[in-house]
């Protein structure tokens, strides 16, 4: 029976917003901590862990993780794919799901669906076996070993199995924001989490029926745009999609 981990992936360094995964989301509660208790629902995963560098100012992000009865492991701050293998050998997965820890709201019904599809056909976009993460790092250049854990699976897409599930139309809102990289993404957090009034374990569909209704709230961060490396990951995924 193979084993699945699900690894968020979090540090201190960012240079819009340093700090932003123990930047207060819920009264007491961290954006860290809220991510961790919405993954820890997953019906498909074997453990939750988390996964930063050995930078000390990573330290309060080891603290926290233990803090919240998850296994930590710290590698290499600039080798992100390096520490993704460290970690999946550490945990002991044959499959990573891989989750980053400036996405709090990632919608765990989602990856639920990934991780099955993955278990039946082999790797997809962000649950990554522990096999393709070695071929990643041994056959890459250094640009594979950033924050874009995938992007030498991608770019070589004959040489992995690789499937891709269509998000749910009630999801898809490409004009909307949730991920946390500025000062105004913590803020339209912050205000998603105070207005559903639920705690941390609010339903991604809930968030989006809310937008739908607030363009005040798209407002907040509405003038910001994804890091280039980003719409790159997007292409790729695409170019995947439709050689498929």
């Amino acid at each position: 029976m193979s084993r699945t981990v699900c690894l968020v992936t979090a540090r201190m360094a960012s240079a819009r917003c340093p700090g932003k995964a123990l930047m207060e989301l819920l009264p007491g509660e961290p954006l860290l901590a809220v991510l961790i208790a919405r993954m820890k629902t997953s019906k498909t995963v074997d453990e939750v862990a988390l996964a930063t560098s050995l930078n000390p100012e990573n330290d309060a992000i080891a603290d926290l993780g233990k803090s919240l009865g998850v296994r930590v492991f710290r590698g290499d701050e600039d080798d992100v794919l390096k520490r993704h293998i460290g970690a999946s050998r550490v945990f002991d997965a044959d499959n990573l799901v891989r989750v980053t820890g400036d996405n709090p709201l990632t919608d765990v019904g989602t990856m639920d669906a990934l991780v099955t599809l993955h278990l039946l056909m082999g790797i997809l976009a962000e649950v990554i076996s522990h096999d393709a993460l070695e071929t990643s790092w041994n056959e890459g250049e250094p640009k594979h070993r950033s924050e874009l854990v995938t992007l030498y699976i991608k770019e070589h897409p004959a040489d992995f199995r690789i499937a891709l599930l269509d998000l749910d139309q009630a999801l898809l809102r490409p004009g909307y924001r949730l991920t946390v990289d500025h000062p105004e993404d913590i803020r339209l957090q912050r205000e998603i989490f105070h207005l559903l009034d639920r705690g941390p374990l609010v339903l991604t569909r809930d968030v989006i029926a809310l937008l739908d209704t607030r363009p005040d709230l798209v407002a907040i961060n509405g003038h910001l745009t994804h890091k280039g490396v980003n719409h790159r990951s997007v292409e790729l995924d695409a170019l995947v999609k439709a050689a498929q």
